[in-house]
């Protein structure tokens, strides 16, 4: 997981560069946060981390999807008003696809792995949850 983690940071840091595009400032905020979350349901055992690893990948794929669907509609809508919709903005849609299906795979390990083992795996993944939603909205304006 930790190889497509990398690999995931690295695509979209080449895309921002690419399309001049910038990062959420509230980037280094999350990395800490990011770290600490790992660390803290770690220290709580093998499941609390897969436990988190299932929450944050639910979130993360649920935006995901959200990202491909609103590009869908603007491809749609482009097509609709007459424009020609060059193959970067379709090849962005299948690295979120390919990307929000790994994403997807870590959730499926950390079922397979004990996630719903830890206790009290409802609190614990829905305050994660909470609180991945509540950095994906913040990012998003920020």
């Amino acid at each position: 997981m930790y190889e497509q983690e990398a690999a995931h940071l690295k695509t979209f840091n080449a895309l921002l560069h690419k399309h001049r595009v910038r990062p959420t400032a509230l980037y280094p905020l999350w990395s800490v946060m990011a770290t600490g979350l790992g660390w803290g349901t770690a220290v709580m055992g093998r499941e609390a981390a897969m436990a988190c690893t299932e929450a944050v990948e639910t979130e993360i794929g649920g935006h995901y999807n959200a990202q491909v669907r609103e590009l869908l509609e603007m491809i749609a809508t482009w097509k609709q008003e007459g424009y020609d919709v060059g193959s970067e903005v379709e090849e962005l849609i299948q690295t979120l696809r390919r990307i929000r299906d790994e994403e997807l795979e870590h959730l499926d390990h950390a079922v397979e792995h004990d996630a719903k083992k830890a206790e009290p795996h409802w609190l614990l993944t829905n305050v994660i949850r909470a609180g991945c939603r509540g950095a994906i909205w913040a990012s998003e304006r920020v």
